[in-house]
């Protein structure tokens, strides 16, 4: 008892170093950053540096005056700094991601830590008080509370296990569908449903659709979705909370099983994926038990965080990879931009000193023409002279 006493303070002692982590961190900035929000918003400010240098390098490298027009053309020509603004904006995400997902942990951990100091506390006192021979306690008692200590180490360790083995799967996959079947399979079977299916919510579409259905030891291919407050499904998005159902309604979509029939699910038990308070998706069962028991609904709605928080970070990974590609691309596009006018400033260079060629042709062809009229001219005077003097000689 005593030995666990000690394992928990040292538990304690280590959340409280990995607490302070990131205070440390910023401590030379004289911040004192307690939200998710305030350190992403630190390390943006933080990042700044970054944008300013590459600035000061680009303007003392070309000789860049500070204008705004400089400062616009500096960025056309140069994409480099909208992808340094972009990863800002990118690393301020995920700080925000990081430290959100680090303080639940620590919250849950020390949830776990005072349950199990609130039980040694009570078991040590009944230590205690046999110690003092203080038989006032029944035996029936002391069995009960034995009983339900062991009742409450199994149902803790079956909540651990199942945890365990579903979070391994959501490490291995990075692909949503794959990873929806993958848990939505073991969890139907480490409850002991009979049915089940993952819906993933849409934000573009504003819709909820199926993305895995598992039945009778099957995989099942359903095209569905629903609006926010259609159904059960969009009854649970809208409320965001879970829906356990003895009695089903008639419209249940019902999958048949060759030993089983068109036989309908005793208990429906609907769970939403919900993470920094935001619908990610929704989680079905359906049992033939006349009830889920408790601890596997408490296990359901705690799991859901986790698979919610996953599934919120493989949107943002797609979300990430789809603006590095539009980055790319278009740091693509801005560099065959840049080349065409490029070359066409050089098109243009040399259509301009052809023109300057042509006109210097055409105005040594116009200075020959007047020294041609200069000498007609100048022929044609001598012709009179010479006529005017041949007249009088003839008279």
């Amino acid at each position: 008892m005593y030995k666990n006493c000690f394992q928990f303070s040292v538990m304690n002692e280590i959340i409280n170093k990995n607490k302070n982590i990131f205070d440390k961190d910023f401590d030379f900035l004289g911040l004192e950053l307690k939200t998710p929000k305030e350190y992403a918003i630190a390390s943006f400010l933080f990042s700044l540096v970054f944008p300013f240098i590459s600035w000061i390098l680009d303007i003392s490298i070309n000789n860049i005056e500070l204008s705004f027009h400089s400062i616009l053309e500096m960025h056309l020509n140069n994409p480099l700094h909208f992808f340094i603004y972009f990863l800002m904006f990118l690393f301020s995400f995920f700080v925000f991601i990081f430290i959100k997902h680090k303080q639940e942990k620590e919250l849950l951990l020390e949830k776990k830590i005072l349950e199990k100091n609130q039980n040694i506390q009570k078991n040590s006192h009944l230590a205690k008080m046999i110690g003092e021979k203080d038989f006032s306690i029944s035996s029936n008692e002391v069995s009960e509370n034995l009983k339900e200590a062991s009742k409450k180490d199994e149902a803790r360790s079956w909540i651990a296990s199942g945890k365990e083995n579903i979070a391994n799967i959501l490490r291995l996959h990075n692909n949503i569908s794959k990873l929806a079947y993958e848990t939505l399979v073991n969890l139907i079977k480490y409850i002991d449903a009979i049915q089940g299916s993952f819906y993933l919510f849409d934000d573009e579409k504003n819709k909820i659709i199926n993305i895995a259905t598992f039945a009778y030891n099957r995989k099942r291919f359903i095209n569905q979705e629903y609006s926010i407050g259609e159904g059960l499904i969009g009854q649970t998005a809208y409320e965001m909370d879970t829906i356990y159902r003895r009695e089903i309604p008639e419209n249940y979509v019902t999958i048949t099983s060759g030993i089983l029939g068109d036989k309908k699910p005793s208990t429906l038990l609907i769970v939403p994926l919900i993470s920094d308070e935001k619908l990610q998706g929704i989680l079905e069962f359906a049992s033939l038990n006349d009830d889920i028991p408790k601890l596997t609904i408490k296990f359901i709605e705690e799991l859901s965080e986790i698979i919610a928080q996953t599934v919120f970070n493989l949107k943002v990974n797609i979300r990430t990879e789809k603006l590095l590609k539009d980055a790319q691309e278009m740091t693509e596009e801005l560099q065959e931009n840049e080349e065409e006018l490029r070359q066409n400033a050089e098109e243009m260079r040399s259509t301009q000193e052809e023109l300057e060629k042509s006109n210097q042709d055409l105005e040594g062809q116009i200075a020959e023409v007047e020294r041609s009229q200069k000498r007609l001219h100048s022929l044609l005077e001598n012709a009179s002279e010479v006529i005017s003097i041949y007249e009088p000689m003839e008279m």
